[in-house]
């Protein structure tokens, strides 16, 4: 999951979405890759050579290394639970007999919560409530 660090005139938003969705495809292109990273003890040096550049990267926009550190991770955590429930064997749904008129127009008028739109408001998400940290 390597993307290019951020060049000085691109907003720090868009780098780290771009990034976001790198690392989600990284992780979608393997059978079960959520669930062998979320497992993952022990990162390599070129793993940590890597974060640290990011940081580097973020720091460089005004981040103090704790923010960075925490929403790097934030999006780390949120990206693999998303993916892991992706990737997560689904059995046959069972008929629901009690009316559900909420639930039932949400996925209606949204769709799955495991869908591309459902991952990027997420992702929206925490870049907003990062930006606003930020100030």
């Amino acid at each position: 999951m390597s993307t290019p660090l951020a060049r000085r005139e691109e907003p720090w938003q868009e780098w780290l979405a771009q990034h976001a969705r790198a690392y989600r495809a990284s992780l979608l292109a393997h059978r079960d890759g959520a669930r062998v990273v979320a497992g993952a003890t022990a990162l390599s040096l070129e793993t940590l050579r890597m974060f640290e550049g990011e940081l580097a990267a973020m720091t460089d926009r005004g981040f103090t290394p704790v923010l960075a550190v925490r929403t790097i991770s934030t999006l780390t955590h949120y990206i693999t639970g998303f993916v892991l429930q992706e990737q997560a064997p689904r059995p046959p749904g069972q008929p629901v007999e009690e009316p559900m008129p909420i639930l039932t127009e949400s996925l209606r008028a949204g769709g799955s919560p495991l869908s591309e739109d459902a991952f990027e408001h997420g992702l929206h998400v925490i870049i907003t409530g990062t930006a606003a940290t930020l100030g």
